[in-house]
C-alpha cells in the first residue's frame, strides 16, 4: 500500500503539471486563454480521480495477464494457429495505453459549449 507521502507527492505533481499539458503543442493555448479557468479546474479534479483508477487497472491487468499467460502457455487459440498469449498480451498492453491525465482541452471538448 502506498504511503500518504507518496500519494501526496503524486497529487501535487498532477496539480503542478496539468495546466501545461493542454497548451502550446496542440495550439489550444489561445482558445484556453479566453476561458475563465473552469476547464483547468475540471481537468485537475478529473485527473485526480482518473489517474489512480487508470493505475489500478493497468497494474491489475498486467498481473492478471501474467497469470493467464502462464496458465495458457502454448495453448492454441482460435485464430490462424496462434496462441492465447498474443491476445492476453494485447489486452494487457491496451489497459496501460491512452491518456493518463485529462487535459483542459478534453474537458472543454466533452463538457464545454
Amino acid at each position: 500500500m502506498l504511503k500518504r507521502n507518496t500519494i501526496a507527492a503524486v497529487l501535487a505533481a498532477l496539480i503542478l503539471i496539468l495546466p501545461f499539458a493542454g497548451s502550446g503543442a496542440l495550439g489550444a493555448q489561445s482558445e484556453l486563454q479566453e476561458d475563465d479557468g473552469a476547464f483547468y479546474f475540471g481537468s485537475i479534479i478529473l485527473s485526480i480521480l482518473h489517474f489512480p483508477l487508470k493505475l489500478a487497472t493497468c497494474v491489475g491487468t498486467q498481473a492478471t495477464g501474467a497469470v493467464a499467460y502462464v496458465a495458457t502457455y502454448d495453448v492454441h487459440g482460435h485464430y490462424d494457429g496462434g496462441t492465447y498469449g498474443r491476445d492476453i498480451g494485447e489486452t494487457a498492453r491496451r489497459s496501460c495505453t491512452g491518456a493518463w491525465l485529462i487535459t483542459p482541452t478534453q474537458v472543454k471538448r466533452d463538457y464545454g459549449e
